[in-house]
């Protein structure tokens, strides 16, 4: 197997260990000579990504395969490129890439915070509007005119802004909480 199309052609008859070596075991490398893109950096990690490439990289690689997302989105490849590139710097690339959307996904999924009784009666559950609800968001919070603006701004910016507001939000309920208490205690011995 020399190309990515080899291998994607290849790849249902490979046994369950040579998948797992192959995932586990090919970096990428720093530097990828690809088809005519000779000497492009590659990135170590995907925390450069505006969000709108972010949710490009995720669409492509639903729809094809995570090399074709690494190679259009990152290396600017047409698909035709991405099936003639080379497998090893190819497969390390899509392994770099395949844990990075773990960990993004990590991220995110730390923020989510489980709801009281009250707000799942009151439908907060229903309240998920996905990715766009996210540029949404950071939209109204940053008082931004397009959810384009959203869309161009880096990830870990929104992420870092949604960790903050997270930690504000749950300080005043334990502020309100430790005030009600106090307020409990005051009119006790009153």
């Amino acid at each position: 197997m020399k190309t990515v199309a080899d291998y994607l052609r290849w790849e249902p008859y490979l046994e369950d260990d040579q998948v797992k070596y192959l995932r586990e075991k090919v970096d990428a490398p720093s530097v990828m000579d690809v088809g005519v893109f000779k000497h492009v950096a590659t990135p170590q990690s995907l925390d450069g990504l505006t969000l709108e490439e972010l949710c490009r990289l995720l669409d492509i690689a639903a729809q094809t395969s995570v090399f074709h997302a690494a190679g259009e989105v990152l290396l600017g490849m047409t698909p035709e490129e991405v099936l003639k590139a080379p497998l090893l710097p190819m497969l390390g690339l899509r392994n770099m890439v395949e844990k990075e959307l773990e960990r993004i996904a990590a991220l995110f999924e730390e923020l989510m915070r489980e709801f009281t009784a009250a707000e799942v009666m009151a439908g907060a559950d229903g309240l998920n509007f996905g990715i766009f609800g996210l540029a949404d968001w950071y939209a109204r919070r940053m008082g931004l005119g397009s959810h384009d603006d959203a869309f161009a701004t880096p990830w870990i910016r929104i992420y870092q802004c949604r960790k903050n507001d997270l930690a504000e939000s749950e300080y005043r309920e334990r502020l309100r909480e430790v005030q009600a208490q106090m307020m409990n205690n005051t009119s006790k011995y009153a």
